[in-house]
């Protein structure tokens, strides 16, 4: 051999030895699930490596997964997984990696605390998306494929706020009512929502009205509206309940969250501590469905005509 031959082989020796980032594994391909409904709950990701690595540290190598909104990882990124392999070699190498196909379980028990809220997003999101997982080991060039996440979900009804002021009222007297009806998930009928005076057991004594709600993903909303009550209206305690979806057109994904009421006291006359500006708040959502309530009323359950105006 000669000198000149002798010193490049060992300046290739020494690169190999002292310079990991030769390294030629590298992954070629990445097989997530087409759809991943509901990321929360795992998915298995496939993929394949190639090549092969030199020198000192050469028996292990570092697989990195991610989630992007990029095929490139251009856009914003979150960390899945990131592991070592050991490959199969000795000496200063070859060493290779394993053979065949691979896979990875990709769940949140594993993942950062930011990746597990995107995926929480994700989850849910009113429809599935576009996503792309990207792999690759050390420094070598990423492979990307896309896959759909997250569902179609219906819309789902609940009252987000409201009030009813006053709350306290003489024969004859009037209240201002206002609501606030929300759902994540767009509507894409038309539907109503049923307003209803009741006695302190929800039996329904009379329907009060209907605001019609359009579709979308709302919130809508009914501005202070007054409501004034029939002279002739009987003293006691009575409930204004508000019923999402009353006429039953829209399939939502909660169905037992659509109702909510305020408290409504009408007496012979007011008191000095009685404040009549007082405005009620919109009380949680009762644990019944609005056919519920509908199906009383329909039945004839205990009705009072010329209880009230609208």
């Amino acid at each position: 051999m000669t000198k000149k031959s002798l010193w490049l082989s060992c300046f290739l020796l020494f690169g190999l030895v002292s310079s990991p980032a030769l390294a030629q594994v590298r992954m070629i391909s990445i097989t997530p699930p087409a759809t991943v409904a509901n990321p929360l709950t795992g998915f298995n990701v496939n993929y394949t490596l190639s090549g092969s690595k030199y020198g000192v540290g050469a028996a292990s190598a570092q697989l990195y997964f991610y989630l992007s909104t990029t095929p490139n990882g251009s856009g914003p990124v979150w960390l899945l997984d990131s592991r070592q392999i050991l490959l199969q070699g000795n000496g200063l190498g070859p060493y290779y990696p394993p053979s065949g196909t691979q896979t990875v379980y990709m769940h949140r028990v594993n993942m950062q605390a930011s990746t597990v809220a995107q995926l929480e997003a994700i989850a849910a999101a009113c429809q599935p998306q576009t996503y792309y997982i990207l792999g690759f080991v050390d420094n070598t060039p990423l492979v990307d494929r896309s896959l759909l996440m997250g569902s179609t979900k219906p819309p789902d009804f609940y009252f987000s706020g409201g009030t009813l002021s006053p709350n306290t009222i003489q024969p004859g007297g009037a209240a201002d009512l206002s609501f606030t009806l929300a759902t994540q998930c767009p509507v894409s009928t038309g539907s109503h929502v049923g307003i209803y005076l009741t006695d302190p057991s929800f039996q329904v004594l009379e329907v009060i009205g209907a605001v019609s709600v359009g579709t979308g993903a709302g919130p809508f909303s009914l501005p202070p509206t007054p409501i004034t009550f029939s002279s002739a209206m009987p003293l006691g305690s009575y409930r204004i309940v508000l019923v999402a979806d009353a006429n039953g057109v829209v399939t939502e994904s909660n169905e037992n969250n659509n109702v909510g009421y305020f408290e409504l006291q009408v007496t012979s006359g007011l008191l000095a501590q009685d404040d009549p500006g007082q405005a009620q708040e919109l009380s949680e959502p009762l644990p019944f469905d609005a056919a519920s309530v509908l199906s009383e009323f329909e039945r004839g359950a205990s009705v009072r005509r010329d209880v009230l105006s609208f």
